[in-house]
């Protein structure tokens, strides 16, 4: 029998490394954005920028190509987790990023005073799946890594939208640990058997019945992501007065939702939850309350340690010299955007005047106001709007930085690697200032245009396509369907090449992403 648990993971689940992905809240242009609209300052001048438990170090690195005159550091307690990042790291020659290896309960007592003091402090997805000790060290570490006025990004689950799901993850962690299985496996049966108890009418059920919502979530979902959110000793959904409480502790005080369409909840809310929500003045009250009604299981936020706040003329100023691009062009025949209280529809003759305007270019706050429909035509209707924009992912916070090569060499070693078998899906848009989604077959493509000198033909990319699918042994899939035939595939081949040298190549160009 072999212990899948160390000592040094205090309880953390180290089976397997953690997922491969890239959060936006992360990013400093978006955590400036909240702080404005909360009416605080954002750091500013050559400020530094600090993941602690950073994973594999993909977004960090995503983060610094696109700020390459400013200092970075990712530290992770696992020595897989930084040697990946390392590697990545080297082999796109990035020099204002660096990783190390540390505890949070080292770093609490024993802060590197090499390391220098940070601006922007973010950590997603740890604070509810360590202990309360190891809670308590990340705190002191924060405390010890943040300059005066810092913004700290903290992601955690969250009351009451977990209440469900306690039992299942308590069974799930005690059947693993009793029976010494991998942590994969141990997803895998865990839920054959939380399913079966379901089946022979445990009461637990009827008593929770959102536990057969969360069951059917999680069976679509991957296994390692499910593996690093539910087999930990320590998994404790907490509710946000808790959080909020503890942070006081290090001089951190709430400045809001990075998920910032949820800024106007508030004012979506229906009339009688509005009236419960009026009766309650004190802030912290009033947040666990809006959890309530939204049943929150999952909180982005921003805390600070002593920004200043902003007056409102410096506030409006800021805010009208935002600029925006256009990601996505939303759908005609609706605007829908998914908010914690649930869905709202926006109204076409105020986004549509504004999603035409960014067709043709970026264009500042000030800009979109004076083009908003005649009805909406204020500041505060346009920004209510581009929030909501920016929040759907159909637009972003534009922003250029002053040299491109990092970007576009630290998307020549991920499409380099991906085509070797990494997982990545995501690119860096130096032109927008944003990070992208991008399918493993288009990195794959953009591998071959980016070493070869001559643009290759279309039948000669589907070729060099064929051939890397076969090493990895992967197919194509087409219509949600993999491709087992030998025709079939050739042809789906054939028809990806041709898209993206006509229309997928020209986009990631004008993107600067090649």
């Amino acid at each position: 029998m072999v212990n899948h648990m160390s000592e040094w993971s205090s309880g953390y689940n180290v089976d397997i490394g953690y997922t491969y992905g890239y959060q936006r809240e992360l990013s400093p242009t978006w955590l400036d954005y909240v702080a404005t609209l909360h009416s605080l300052s954002a750091p500013t001048g050559e400020w530094r920028y600090l993941e602690l438990g950073c994973g594999q170090g993909l977004s960090i690195l995503l983060t610094a190509a696109l700020h390459p005159t400013h200092e970075f550091l990712g530290i992770d307690f696992n020595p897989q987790h930084i040697a990946h990042a390392q590697s990545l790291a080297a082999a796109a020659g990035l020099t204002n990023v660096r990783f190390e290896e540390a505890d949070f309960f080292d770093l609490a007592d024993n802060w590197a005073s090499e390391w220098g003091k940070f601006n922007y402090i973010t950590a997603h997805g740890i604070y509810t799946w360590i202990s309360e000790a190891g809670q308590s060290a990340l705190r002191g570490t924060i405390e010890k890594a943040s300059s005066p006025g810092a913004l700290i990004y903290l992601s955690y689950n969250t009351m009451p939208g977990w209440i469900s799901t306690v039992p299942v993850q308590h069974l799930m962690r005690l059947w693993q640990k009793s029976t010494n299985a991998q942590s994969v496996p141990a997803i895998n049966s865990g839920l054959e058997r939380i399913k079966a108890l379901r089946d022979s009418g445990a009461f637990m059920f009827k008593a929770l019945p959102d536990i057969t919502s969360r069951i059917n979530k999680m069976e679509k979902e991957n296994s390692t992501y499910l593996v690093h959110e539910y087999l930990h000793d320590h998994w404790t959904p907490l509710w946000f007065d808790q959080l909020a409480n503890d942070l006081q502790s290090v001089k951190m005080s709430y400045v809001g939702t990075a998920r910032i369409g949820d800024f106007y909840c508030e004012d979506i809310l229906p009339p009688k939850q509005k009236e419960q929500l009026a009766q309650t003045k004190d802030s912290t009250v009033r947040e666990v309350m809006l959890d309530v009604l939204a049943n929150q299981s999952f909180r982005k936020d921003v805390f600070s340690r002593g920004a200043v706040p902003l007056q409102a003329v410096s506030r409006s100023r800021e805010l009208q010299q935002t600029t925006f691009n256009l990601l996505k062009t939303p759908d005609d025949t609706e605007i829908k955007f998914k908010i914690s209280i649930g869905d709202v529809l926006g109204k076409r003759e105020v986004y549509r005047p504004l999603i035409d305007a960014l067709e043709d270019g970026p264009k500042s706050l000030a800009q979109l106001t004076s083009i908003s429909s005649p009805t909406e035509c204020t500041f505060d209707g346009t920004l209510q709007a581009m929030t909501m924009l920016l929040h759907g992912g159909m637009v972003g916070l534009h922003y250029v930085p002053p040299d491109n090569n990092p970007a576009k060499a630290l998307n020549k070693a991920i499409c380099k690697a991906v085509s070797e078998g990494s997982p990545y899906r995501h690119l860096v848009s130096p032109q927008t200032g944003s990070v992208i989604p991008c399918n493993e077959v288009d990195m794959i493509m953009l591998t071959k245009v980016t070493e070869d000198q001559r643009l290759p033909s279309p039948d000669q990319l589907a070729e060099t396509l064929l051939d890397c699918l076969v090493t990895l042994n992967k197919t194509l899939m087409k219509e949600g369907k993999h491709l087992t035939e030998d025709h079939a595939m050739r042809s789906q081949a054939l028809s990806l090449a041709t898209v993206f040298l006509d229309e997928s190549l020209p986009k990631f160009r004008l993107q600067g992403v090649v």
